[in-house]
């Protein structure tokens, strides 16, 4: 069995940690739930929202040099 380590802040792993004992599981138990979720559904079990790399929105189109 493989051994992940994870950086973060000590409050969030904190916060973490009680949110899985209130649910009953464990950290561990939480995060394996994660990747194989992710896995199983080949994408983030959530959605990711961020800003553009497009300026303003603008989208930008490749020119044709075949």
């Amino acid at each position: 069995m493989a051994i992940v380590s994870v950086r973060m802040e000590d409050e969030t792993k904190k916060k973490f940690e009680s949110f899985c004992d209130s649910v009953g599981i464990t950290v561990s138990a939480a995060v394996n739930m994660f990747v194989k979720m992710t896995i199983r559904e080949d994408r983030l079990p959530f959605d990711v929202k961020g800003h553009s790399f497009e300026p303003q929105g603008k989208v930008v189109q490749a020119k044709d040099v075949g």
